[in-house]
């Protein structure tokens, strides 16, 4: 009997990419950049408790000066740029994967927000950020009675 594999194309896409990246590495040479505006996204989680939504951003490398946070509405949009190093074009340079850029990532929040206690925090490439729940918002415990 057969085993059965799902089948993921965005996974079969990045391997054919990479398969590409690899050839044109041995045709071109190492320092030709076929993707050069690459676009990276920050993994991101997003949970809440009875007071408060949550949001943790993995972002090293990122300055926290240059790192941009905006509430519009009740969307939650975080913003950044890293700057890449100095190339180095050495003979036995093997592989250059780290690259500046900037990325961008909005969330529709799931309640309404106090915008006057939101706060964030940036400590060893991690971002969190805090949003406290509008009042309305809070779980409030009602009894129902049943007639």
């Amino acid at each position: 009997m057969a085993n059965l594999a799902r089948w993921d194309p965005v996974k079969e896409m990045l391997e054919v990419r990479d398969g590409f990246d690899r050839l044109v590495d041995r045709f071109f040479g190492r320092d030709f950049d076929l993707w050069p505006a690459r676009v990276w996204n920050p993994a991101v989680d997003i949970y809440e408790d009875d007071n408060n939504v949550l949001v943790k951003a993995e972002v090293p490398g990122i300055r926290k000066e240059d790192i941009k946070l905006t509430l519009s509405g009740d969307t939650l949009t975080i913003s950044g740029r890293s700057s890449s190093e100095k190339e180095v074009k050495e003979k036995n340079y093997y592989r250059k994967e780290i690259r500046g850029g900037s990325f961008t990532r909005s969330f529709v929040l799931p309640c309404p927000i106090d915008r006057e206690k939101v706060s964030a925090t940036y400590k060893d490439g991690v971002l969190e950020v805090t949003l406290p729940k509008a009042e309305e918002a809070k779980t409030k415990e009602v009894t129902i009675q049943v007639k």
